[in-house]
């Protein structure tokens, strides 16, 4: 392959989170959805209080889910219009982050950023 023929992975870090944060959601949803449920249920108000610790992971689960999601099109924004890779700092954060989660959690997803850390940090314009 000529050197215009090499897939830049880079050039999909943005997509690569969204789909990461697609995943985190549908993933929360299955695993929490009687307390999900519940908290639409009771009105929505209120309605993951402090006394009820299932329905705050419930919902942060959800929401960080979407957080993902949306530093992924803010990612992806940036590439496009930059035609650059994202900021190595992005990529120290992430890979930091993740080891960190794979530590503290090794039986969840947070290893799935630690190649879309490296892909950040290696990336070649």
């Amino acid at each position: 392959m000529t050197k215009k023929q090499t897939v830049k992975l880079w050039k999909y870090s943005g997509i690569f989170l969204v789909f990461t944060g697609i995943l985190h959601s549908l993933v929360g949803i299955v695993m929490t959805k009687d307390d999900l449920w519940g908290i639409i249920k009771d009105g929505l108000f209120n309605a993951a209080a402090d006394t009820d610790l299932a329905r705050g992971v419930a919902f942060w689960f959800l929401i960080c889910g979407i957080f993902i999601i949306m530093l992924g099109h803010l990612l992806h924004y940036y590439i496009k219009k930059e035609q650059q890779p994202a900021p190595k700092l992005l990529g120290y954060w992430l890979l930091g982050l993740s080891v960190m989660g794979c530590i503290i959690m090794p039986a969840s997803g947070f290893w799935l950023f630690i190649p879309q850390g490296l892909i950040i940090l290696f990336a070649k314009k």
